[in-house]
C-alpha cells in the first residue's frame, strides 16, 4: 500500500453506504451518532463530540436478523464531520460480529436505496 495516497484510493475494503443513529461508548461516558458507511475494516461515525485519537470504543451495531452485537473499535483518524474508526478483531481469527456486519452488509445491499435508512 503506498502511504502517499489519501482515502478511497488507499483504501483495501470497499465502503458500503449506509445512514442510521448508532450508539459507541468509551470507557466512561456513552455518545450517539450517525453511522454514514462501513467496510469489514471499519466504520466512519458522524459526531460532532470530542473523542481522543488511539481511543478504543465499543460500537453497537445496528441488529441483523433481530439480533444485536457490539464491537470494539480503535479511532485512527477525524475530520470535521467525525471519526473514522478500525474494527479490532479477535486474536483467535475473524471475528464473529464482523461476519454478522458483513451480512448486514449484503442484506442492505439488496435494499432499494430509499429503504436503507434504519435506526437501532
Amino acid at each position: 500500500m503506498n502511504k502517499d495516497k489519501r482515502g478511497a484510493e488507499r483504501r483495501i475494503d470497499a465502503r458500503n453506504a449506509y445512514s442510521g443513529h448508532i450508539f459507541f461508548a468509551t470507557k466512561d461516558r456513552f455518545f450517539e451518532g450517525e453511522l454514514k458507511n462501513y467496510s469489514e475494516r471499519g466504520l466512519f461515525i458522524k459526531t460532532y463530540e470530542f473523542l481522543e485519537l488511539g481511543a478504543f470504543i465499543t460500537v453497537a451495531l445496528p441488529s441483523v436478523c433481530g439480533q444485536r452485537s457490539k464491537v470494539k473499535a480503535q479511532i485512527l483518524w477525524r475530520n470535521h464531520e467525525g471519526y473514522g474508526v478500525e474494527l479490532v478483531k479477535e486474536r483467535t481469527g475473524k471475528n464473529t460480529k464482523l461476519l454478522r456486519l458483513e451480512a448486514r452488509s449484503r442484506e442492505l445491499n439488496h435494499i432499494p436505496y430509499p429503504s436503507r435508512h434504519h435506526t437501532l
